[in-house]
């Protein structure tokens, strides 16, 4: 499984002001975010359908996912836009 693609079609659908720098961005950092950010929203998506999650377990995905989403908001607000294809 892609898990960058994951990562940055989820992360497309979470910050739609943001969507086509996500889309364009596709230098080795902000990819490697959004492979984490991919293997981790998935994790914490079949922590949360199964009947009784382990609550710390999910909320530590919860809260990786969160700082995820703020290191590639941060990392695109200080890329120029020449990293961008």
């Amino acid at each position: 499984m892609d898990f960058q693609k994951v990562g940055r079609a989820r992360m497309m659908m979470r910050l739609p002001r943001h969507r086509k720098q996500i889309a364009d961005a596709n230098f080795l950092a902000i990819t490697d975010l959004l492979e984490a950010y991919g293997k981790a929203a998935m994790a914490r998506d079949e922590l949360r359908e199964q009947a009784g999650p382990a609550p710390a377990l999910l909320k530590e995905y919860e809260d990786l996912c969160r700082k995820l989403e703020d290191d590639i908001l941060k990392m695109l607000s200080a890329v120029s836009p020449r990293m961008i294809r």
